[in-house]
């Protein structure tokens, strides 16, 4: 909590009652990632006014502004206010990506790593990174499937040769135009739907080699669920089938970390993430059984018995793996 302006008694009481306003309480669309209800915080002026009520008054105008034109001006002043607040430090690499400033990015990304990045969700994306084919693009949705990558890339220079295409970024129609540009992309003038720009990344450019994040909005993933292919933990857009399950093997035998994959955790991010693993596993024990790799197969499905203990849905996985 950011301590207020002034020594009075009085206020300091009235302080510790208020909170700092957090995107994570805000109540979105899964799907769509449209606002259903945000916070408002009361406009203040600095005259009479504490730190916590002013960063809250910047920040909520940042969260309230409108998703295709948001308002970092605003998220600058809120962390001007409180630099210390891990929340705002995805945003923040968010607007320096969006400015092309790769040094600043970069800070926030190092900070990230250092408040928020735990092993389990580290490990998570080196797989992601390796489940890509050389210089794919890779469409990603949310948070904790874009800031681990980052830093990967970023600070530890692990490949960079992937092209990251965050959802929240491609909303914004001059980043989008400027995605084109470098990419080479096909993409439509304008977008109803903002959700349909996923989609087109991979309809309308078939000379580029596109990935989705498992984590995308099933409202994408639905639409061209004929032509996804799970590699691991992205899957691959193709116009002919795709023989994948060579593909998954490979990655997971020589190119996956495996550490934390079912490593017992309280860390609920690390629980909900880490059941992405079970859709490759799937297909990767069908795979050993069909090969008559006994061995692997019965190891495969135990570790998604696991998977699924950790992540509390033990019943729902064992219903799965008995079809």
């Amino acid at each position: 909590m950011i301590p207020i302006i002034g020594n009075s008694q009085s206020a300091e009481k009235k302080e510790s009652s208020q909170n700092a306003i957090s995107k994570y309480s805000i109540k979105m669309d899964k799907n769509t990632k449209e606002t259903i209800a945000i916070p408002q915080a009361e406009v203040v002026t600095v005259e009479n006014a504490s730190k916590l009520q002013i960063f809250n008054s910047y920040y909520s105008r940042y969260l309230n502004s409108d998703v295709q034109n948001k308002d970092f001006s605003s998220l600058l002043k809120a962390h001007d206010l409180n630099p210390s607040n891990s929340e705002l430090y995805f945003e923040l690499a968010k607007y320096y990506e969006m400015e092309q400033n790769a040094a600043k990015k970069k800070e926030f990304c190092a900070k990230l790593k250092t408040v928020k990045l735990s092993p389990a969700l580290r490990e998570y994306a080196y797989n992601t990174l390796m489940s890509v084919g050389l210089n794919g693009i890779l469409i990603t949705y949310g948070e904790d499937d874009t800031y681990p990558i980052w830093i990967l890339q970023t600070i530890e220079g692990i490949r960079n040769d992937v092209k990251i295409l965050n959802y929240d970024l491609m909303i914004n129609e001059q980043y989008r135009n400027r995605k084109k540009k470098e990419l080479g992309l096909n993409l439509a003038k304008s977008y109803g739907a903002n959700i349909a720009i996923l989609k087109d990344v991979a309809v309308k450019n078939k000379d580029k080699e596109v990935y989705y994040s498992l984590t995308v909005s099933h409202l994408v993933l639905k639409q061209l669920k004929s032509n996804l292919y799970p590699t691991g933990l992205a899957l691959k857009y193709s116009r002919n089938k795709l023989e994948n399950s060579q593909l998954i093997a490979t990655n997971w035998e020589s190119k996956f970390l495996k550490n934390y994959v079912s490593s017992e955790t309280n860390n609920s991010k690390d629980k909900k993430i880490n059941m992405n693993y079970i859709l490759p596993l799937m297909q990767l024990s069908k795979y050993y059984k069909e090969n008559d790799n006994m061995e692997k197969y019965e190891q495969t499905r135990a570790l998604i018995l696991a998977i699924g203990e950790n992540g509390g849905r033990k019943t729902q996985v064992e219903t799965l793996l008995n079809r």
